[in-house]
């Protein structure tokens, strides 16, 4: 069949140019004329920005993402730093999720149409938009939905890269979390900082030259965040933080999910500070944005209820009554007694708790939105609620269990866990990137001339 196709191509372009010859011979001077204003209207060929490994970032492509960028730090009202940052810095992110495609590929991760017609759904469900109102916004505001889907498909290919070779080899040890609530989850570790930073990373084995240009990068932005400059524009110039086109903002942050270095840095100063920091692999500038303590919420007993879901997410192939069908149809059958929940939920969940059955393990009071919480406690365990909607899409709930617990401890324990995953999480990510980065082949050509 590959060969017929080719064949089949090369005769039909074969008639395509025998007939252009004809016409040009049975014509040639009343079209001279044409011709020669047609050779002055021609489009140049998309140029490479760069190859990465065996594949390339076009200059299209390149531009397409730079202006979604420069679109996204306006609606921030962010002043756009100069284009030669802005596109050195688009491409970079752009190299690096590049080389995460190309290593997601070779590890067999796949999304299929099903997953991303669902991230898409509920990017617009999320903006009170359908996806053909968010098609209409974008292309208002210059961004094509290719270019968006592309985007989209690759978050969830580094996130599911991510999760397999960076999150699911953090380990956190009971020892560690035990120390970590002693050292670190005083009343004084509640306090919450609203932060924003500028991150001026280092090349794996970074050379003298590497050292000094990222020094003088750093020294030129704390100088101009001193002095008052904006400093969102400052990190969408400077920053190589993945929160860099949003002005640098990591949102309210407790204190003990702060690495120590920061902590230590930033206790001692006030909202409005501009603070340095040195790591090993970087230089770091923070800003203060805002100081607060939320009071202690985890000193009462409360109720724990041990969960499980299915959930599916309508999309254009399978709309939303087609779906609530679906789910009351299998609801019918756990009432019966006509299968099992777990395994019904590997076979039909949307959710990665499919994989466990569904199982959402215990919940504490406020872990999901108060109307739901309010269903679920008129169930009794074992009972199967009616199809439920939420952001995320339709769910049938069961109550396997409840019990009365203290809240203290198995809520510090809890966060204890995320916080130091967290901590682990963020250094592992950029080691990650940085390994990937200094294993590719990469060649930039978005400065060099044309052709």
């Amino acid at each position: 069949m590959k060969k017929l196709s080719v064949l089949t191509l090369s005769v039909s372009l074969a008639f395509s140019v025998a007939a252009c010859v004809s016409a040009a011979q049975a014509a040639p001077k009343a079209k001279s004329t044409e011709t020669k204003a047609a050779a002055q209207q021609i489009i140049p060929v998309d140029r490479i920005a760069a190859v990465v490994n065996h594949d390339v970032i076009t200059e299209i492509e390149l531009q397409q993402r730079v202006h979604q960028a420069a679109m996204s730090l306006r609606q921030q009202k962010i002043t756009l730093p100069p284009m030669n940052n802005l596109r050195n810095q688009v491409l970079d992110r752009m190299i690096l999720e590049r080389i995460i495609e190309q290593k997601a590929q070779a590890s067999g991760i796949r999304i299929d149409d099903n997953m991303m017609n669902g991230a898409i759904e509920q990017i617009a469900q999320n903006n009170g938009l359908t996806v053909p109102q968010l098609e209409k916004k974008l292309a208002q505001d210059g961004v094509s939905f290719r270019t968006f889907k592309s985007g989209i498909r690759s978050e969830l290919i580094t996130q599911r890269l991510r999760e397999r070779e960076v999150d699911d080899k953090i380990q956190i040890p009971e020892s560690e979390v035990d120390q970590f609530i002693k050292d670190q989850l005083g009343p004084e570790k509640r306090i919450q900082y609203r932060l924003a930073r500028i991150v001026i990373g280092l090349p794996a084995n970074p050379t003298q030259k590497d050292v000094d240009e990222a020094t003088r990068q750093a020294n030129i932005a704390l100088t101009q965040a001193s002095k008052g400059a904006d400093f969102g524009q400052l990190a969408a110039r400077y920053s190589r933080a993945p929160e860099a086109m949003e002005g640098g903002v990591m949102g309210w942050i407790p204190a003990g999910r702060l690495p120590s270095f920061v902590l230590d840095a930033v206790k001692k100063h006030k909202t409005g500070d501009i603070i340095p920091v040195r790591t090993p692999n970087s230089f770091q500038i923070y800003k203060i944005l805002g100081v607060r303590d939320p009071g202690d919420t985890a000193s009462q007993t409360v109720t724990q209820t041990h969960l499980r879901q299915i959930l599916m997410r309508p999309t254009n192939v399978t709309p939303e009554n087609v779906v609530v069908t679906r789910l009351n149809q299998l609801k019918d059958r756990l009432d019966k007694g006509d299968g099992d929940f777990a395994s019904l939920a590997r076979l039909h969940s949307a959710d990665p708790s499919g994989t466990r059955g569904g199982d959402l393990g215990w919940l504490y009071p406020g872990d999901l939105p108060p109307e739901i919480e309010q269903m679920l406690s008129k169930l009794s365990p074992g009972e199967v609620s009616a199809p439920v909607k939420t952001p995320y899409g339709w769910h049938i709930f069961q109550v396997l269990e409840r019990r009365n617990q203290s809240g203290v401890n198995e809520r510090l324990k809890q966060q204890a866990r995320d916080i130091l995953r967290e901590q682990k999480l963020d250094d592992a990510m950029l080691d990650w990137e940085r390994k990937l980065m200094s294993e590719a082949y990469i060649e930039k050509r978005v400065n060099k001339p044309a052709e």
